[in-house]
């Protein structure tokens, strides 16, 4: 014999869910919110050790390394990675300067067989961003002259950085930090049966510029394009 079942009514349904609600809002507070975030408002989650749970997981991820994004050959920068939600530090990539950075242009003319140079006074750390183009190749050397020369040194001590003294070059561009107190600068020479220009452009913290003709030294100021 078939049995009628009846159909719960729509008070049994609303009590059913608010039960429901209840029972899941429970967990929540109780269980689920003390494991995940550490969050322990009923006190149930230390008495049934879910908050150290998230203590775990929250120091696995802040300890965990994170690789840079620096070139691993870069001199002299090393990362140190954040802790805490911090965010990590790459050091040896920024030099304060005591003023402002000054731009320099200028052309010079060098005749058949002539040299000169042109060099930039810099305290040490402080960068430089350079582009030179000639209208003919020439050799060169780009070389500083600190102020504090090392112990036994003669007077005409000076540190080379790149030098071509045989087939030359018509141009030169890149970035430039100065290894110690000094001028630094270069050296061209036209060894052609040509004149030659040299288009240098500069921009970096420099204090005075240094034209050296013929053996006779001459301070310049910078000449802003603008």
């Amino acid at each position: 014999m078939e049995q009628n079942v009846a159909a719960p009514s729509r008070t049994q349904l609303l009590k059913a869910t608010v039960i429901a609600l209840a029972a899941a809002a429970l967990i929540f507070f109780a269980a689920v919110l003390p494991a995940e975030e550490g969050i322990d408002p009923l006190h149930t989650g230390a008495l049934l050790g879910l908050t150290s749970l998230a203590k775990t997981g929250a120091s696995a991820t802040s300890s965990a390394p994170v690789t840079p994004n620096v070139t691993a050959t870069a001199p002299g920068i090393t990362f140190v990675p954040g802790v805490n939600g911090d965010a990590p530090i790459i050091k040896g990539v920024f030099v304060a300067q005591p003023t402002g950075y000054k731009v320099d242009s200028r052309t010079l003319t060098l005749e058949p067989g002539e040299g000169m140079e042109i060099k930039y006074h810099m305290q040490s750390g402080a960068g430089m961003v350079y582009s030179w183009t000639a209208t003919g190749k020439v050799q060169y050397e780009f070389h500083g002259e600190p102020d504090a020369k090392p112990a036994g040194a003669p007077e005409d001590y000076f540190e080379s950085y790149e030098k071509d003294d045989k087939v030359g070059i018509a141009e030169s561009h890149g970035t430039f930090a100065a290894p110690s107190t000094g001028i630094e600068g270069w050296f061209w020479d036209n060894e052609s049966s040509d004149i030659v220009k040299v288009k240098l452009v500069t921009a970096g913290f420099y204090d005075y510029i240094l034209q050296n003709r013929d053996d006779v030294k001459t301070k310049l100021q910078p000449t802003d394009p603008k």
